[in-house]
């Protein structure tokens, strides 16, 4: 069946569907309470196997490798709910903090943090500098800073680690 989707023939989709929601639709159904939400996973199931159909390679059954799909998108299902429960649970807070942001005195606080932050910074030699900027400005990785700097992964690494070690000592010092 399979291979005939993957052919383009007429029904081939439709027929696979016929046989395999009834399974799919039970698996469901034990894992999530609600109809709507069987529904919206077995849609979800489907498309993700057949946007991932040509990557199937026969070593188990369809019945096997859709079930797998539905493990995954009720667990990705699962997910994004706990994620919604939190963003609920917090916003309040986040409302709290947005209040206190446009106050004067967060505007005073974060200028004192600045000027501290930039002190520090400009302690620090050119290369540290440089390492930081590269690193934590312009997001390059690792990687990318080190073939920017001309030097090795692994030195890169140690002088990122000696230099955010420096940085913290002169920040919360003012060494």
């Amino acid at each position: 069946m399979v291979e005939q989707i993957l052919r383009g023939e007429k029904g081939a989709i439709s027929k696979l569907y016929g046989e395999l929601s009834p399974v799919v639709r039970v698996y469901l159904r034990g894992r999530v309470g609600k109809d709507e939400d069987v529904e919206e996973l077995l849609q979800d199931t489907f498309m993700s196997m057949f946007d991932s159909l040509s990557l199937y390679r026969g070593e188990a059954s369809v019945k096997t490798y859709i079930l797998s799909i539905a493990r995954h998108e009720v667990a990705d299902w699962y997910r994004k709910r706990y994620v919604r429960k939190m963003i609920e649970k917090t916003a309040p807070l986040f409302d709290s903090m947005m209040g206190e942001m446009a106050t004067p005195e967060w505007e005073m606080k974060k200028a004192r943090l600045k000027n501290k932050f930039y002190g520090a910074y400009r302690k620090m030699n050119k290369k540290q500098q440089d390492i930081l900027s590269y690193r934590y400005e312009l997001g390059m990785s690792v990687k990318e800073v080190a073939e920017r700097m001309k030097m090795s992964v692994k030195a890169t690494e140690s002088l990122l680690y000696r230099t955010r070690v420096a940085f913290r000592r002169v920040y919360e010092n003012g060494e």
